[in-house]
């Protein structure tokens, strides 16, 4: 027991400790540098990541965040750069260097060859005096006291704020840009992001007059439920004319008047149902019905999808929306 005592203990000071250097960074960092960065960045024709060991990790991340907005992006092994690689790098790209030390060895020796080549070069780096950092054109301050390792030495609060400076880089480029989330879902067709901006309603709901359950307001319960069943969408919707709607009825209505109710026999359609109900327009994303139906105290499974002129052209489930954005 005290062995696991002793080890939280550890575990927990680590994490404190990496939360004080994000801390301290926070109020050291020269912002007007970082955006200054974000402008010529988001104005280049391409953005070179380098880095050697775990700064290469950070720098294949960063390369890897800035092509999901649509900046251009690659990662340059220093090495491969010095033979023949460098030749990716042209007048109107930025490289942007990533070095705890600021003097690894592989990255000091392409200085000269990048500085005649791009745009511009900015560092991201654990000491702007090294030789790396007095190199830039602009040097954002990414230092840490102490790693977070009991030993000192195992990288962990430096990539915490290496990671925390290129993600702030990424937010002001992303604004600097002008990036939205259409021009976003653009990149991520196949994903979830992408699927809930991109897809609509009308892609994916349930459509056709045969399909919907259509019931008038004077409908018998019983005969409510029969057609609830036979539709299979766990919904009616009430309407005059089949088109419009006056009112909508879920399985869970039906199940909190079968748990109050005692007598069913006169009861109709209207008595039931939800009057001005909540619906949605085919044109919306996936995202946007997810957020009506999810963001409420009272989640909803199913909604009725409504033209402008208010007729109801179909319904969409949870279930449909589940299926489309996994």
């Amino acid at each position: 027991m005290s062995k696991d005592l002793h080890l939280n203990d550890i575990a927990r000071q680590s994490f404190i400790h990496d939360i004080h250097e994000l801390q301290q960074v926070s109020e050291r960092i020269d912002w007007s540098s970082l955006a200054k960065a974000a402008e010529i960045i988001s104005i280049a024709d391409q953005v070179i990541c380098i880095g050697v060991g775990k700064s290469a990790i950070m720098a294949k991340r960063c390369a890897s965040t800035l092509t999901s907005i649509g900046k251009k992006s690659m990662f340059l092994h220093p090495i491969e750069a010095l033979h023949g690689d460098i030749g990716i790098i042209s007048s109107g790209d930025v490289v942007l260097l990533f070095s705890n030390s600021g003097n690894t060895e592989e990255v000091v020796s392409i200085i000269p060859y990048i500085k005649t080549r791009c745009k511009a070069m900015i560092g991201i780096i654990g000491n702007v005096n090294s030789a790396i950092g007095t190199s830039c054109d602009i040097v954002i301050d990414a230092s840490i006291e102490k790693e977070s390792c009991p030993l000192n030495t195992v990288p962990s609060s430096s990539l915490l704020v290496t990671t925390a400076v290129t993600n702030a880089l990424i937010a002001a480029i992303t604004v600097s840009s002008r990036i939205t989330k259409d021009i976003f879902a653009t990149f991520h067709p196949a994903g979830q992001l992408g699927r809930n901006l991109l897809l609509t309603v009308e892609s994916v709901m349930i459509a056709g007059k045969d399909a919907l359950p259509f019931v008038e307001s004077t409908m018998m319960l019983k005969d409510v439920i029969i057609m609830m069943s036979k539709k299979g969408l766990g919904c009616a919707i009430v309407s005059e004319n089949g088109r419009n709607v006056l009112g909508f009825i879920t399985d869970g209505d039906v199940r909190r008047c079968l748990q109050t109710i005692d007598d069913l026999s006169a009861m109709k359609a209207e008595n039931i149902m939800s009057y001005s109900p909540i619906t949605i327009q085919p044109k919306a994303t996936l995202g946007d019905a997810l957020s009506l139906m999810e963001d409420r105290e009272h989640k909803i499974g199913v909604l009725p999808v409504c033209d402008e002129q208010g007729n109801c052209i179909g319904i969409i489930r949870l279930h449909d929306i589940a299926g489309h954005i996994r």
